[in-house]
């Protein structure tokens, strides 16, 4: 099938170094392409938000090497004679990023570095994403925000555990100490999810240094009332560093175009029930 592919996506992206870092160890990914699959030629996404860790300079490093494997990964991949699943790409990807970080770090100076890496492949009504670390990716519309990743943190295992609530977790003392990164084993497994989308849905990516500083809820008002991507995270980067800006921000935001409502979907599965 030929023609102008189907779907849109808007996008935007902020990287800032924050406040209080000397430098900027995020690393983001945030790119476009039209892809041919089953349903004709549609318009797909790759997008990633890696926060790195280590010495001087390594985290920045690390975060650079994941953020590039994923890229020529799944860009090879999805574009083979015979691509695999999206989940298996990223999975793919995802081990190729680790050994990279890993073998990398024996490097006296690059020692101990590692990164957080959550990624998405957005094609047509469906996110395909994988995840490690404490970056995070929510899905925000005007219904409810759902954040789509669970962190890899000794907090969130507080938070599990009862130990804590949500909200004492963003100011816990142990909140940077994270549990799951890529490039500190030879091997690493990353959570997987594949999520339908509809109408409405705007998909926020964002490090820490966002979701660290800002309640949830004013992250969404933000996303909900600001008029283009672009402008929302300018805003939400803008809000970080009145905040303190403690750390890197980096942020991505992408609305799909021509998706099925919430509305629609409810009466055709009713529908199907009663018949």
């Amino acid at each position: 099938m030929t023609g102008m592919p189907q779907g849109r996506l808007e996008t935007g992206f902020s990287w800032d170094k924050g406040l209080l870092r000397e430098l900027n160890e995020d690393s983001i990914l945030c790119t476009s392409f039209a892809l041919r699959t089953h349903l004709g030629v549609v318009t797909a996404g790759l997008f990633a938000v890696a926060d790195g860790m280590g010495g001087h300079n390594a985290g920045e490093i690390a975060s650079d090497l994941a953020t590039r494997t994923i890229h020529t990964e799944c860009v090879a991949n999805l574009f083979s004679q015979r691509p695999a699943p999206p989940l298996s790409i990223l999975a793919s990807a995802f081990d190729k990023a680790n050994s990279s970080i890993f073998e990398s770090s024996s490097d006296s100076e690059l020692k101990g570095m590692g990164t957080t890496l959550t990624a998405a492949l957005v094609i047509g009504e469906d996110l395909y994403l994988a995840h490690i670390g404490d970056s995070r990716c929510y899905i925000i519309n005007a219904r409810e925000t759902i954040q789509v990743t669970k962190d890899h943190s000794v907090v969130q295992q507080l938070v599990d555990a009862g130990a804590i609530t949500s909200e004492q977790a963003r100011n816990h003392p142990r909140r940077n100490e994270i549990t799951r990164v890529l490039g500190y084993s030879r091997e690493v497994v990353p959570d997987l999810h594949h999520i339908k989308l509809y109408a409405g849905d705007n998909i926020l990516f964002c490090s820490d240094g966002l979701h660290g500083v800002l309640p949830v809820n004013e992250i969404a008002e933000t996303v909900l009332g600001s008029p283009n991507p672009d402008q929302v995270c300018a805003d939400l980067t803008a809000q970080a560093n009145l905040a303190g800006g403690p750390d890197n921000i980096s942020v991505i935001i992408v609305k799909p175009a021509n998706l099925p409502s919430w509305q629609a979907m409810i009466t055709a599965h009713t529908s199907i029930r009663r018949t």
